[in-house]
């Protein structure tokens, strides 16, 4: 594995995910849990995660979604999202916590 810059366009075509789901705060309300209960089902499914400080994910990234999501009410951190995110795709596919 290597680092090397590309544009989101391209690495989206580079993985070839069955299905790619943007969380923003301007998307559908669905459960995080239910979100990664259908990803888990799907070949090398991707998650966008927005960090901005101010703004929203592009209309040219939004175009790579097949699936656009709003997962709280709340507008929360990147980071809180993304770790969310992994325990309930842990969970989906059958990862027990300690």
């Amino acid at each position: 594995m290597s680092l090397k810059r590309q544009s989101l366009r391209n690495l989206i075509a580079e993985v070839s995910p069955e299905s790619v789901v943007a969380l923003t705060t301007q998307g559908t309300p669905m459960l995080l849990k239910e979100i990664t209960h259908q990803l888990a089902m799907r070949e090398k499914p991707v998650i966008l995660v927005g960090g901005f400080s101010k703004g929203h994910f592009s209309k040219n990234a939004l175009q790579l979604a097949t699936e656009i999501h709003r997962v709280d009410k709340r507008n929360l951190e990147a980071w809180t999202i993304v770790a969310r995110a992994l325990y309930e795709f842990e969970r989906a596919i059958g990862i027990k916590p300690l």
